[in-house]
């Protein structure tokens, strides 16, 4: 977003600005993000202990979609973490989910 300067002008926001505000949003973006999906695995993994009801056909469909989507957007991240100079931090084993 542009800046007003001393003279009034308006001034382009800098490569490195562009960059930076793009990475705060991924940011608060992720934070969001992680804080829903462990609210979802949590019910989910719950939901697993009891008997489930019939599930639809179209509902297995959503389900692979779904796993799809996620490996791509997996995918994406670790393309900005290289974009960024980053390494792809080391995942942790499963049982560990805190």
């Amino acid at each position: 977003m542009p800046t007003p300067c001393e003279d009034g002008r308006m001034n382009e926001p800098t490569p490195n600005e562009v960059a930076q505000a793009a990475v705060d949003a991924l940011l608060q973006v992720l934070a969001q993000s992680a804080r829903d999906f462990r609210t979802f695995h949590d019910v989910l993994a719950h939901a697993r202990l009891a008997p489930l009801p019939p599930f639809p056909r179209a509902t297995v469909l959503l389900t692979r979609r779904i796993v799809d989507r996620l490996t791509t957007v997996d995918r994406e991240l670790e393309e900005v973490l290289l974009a960024l100079g980053l390494e792809r931090p080391q995942s942790r084993p499963p049982h560990e989910t805190s």
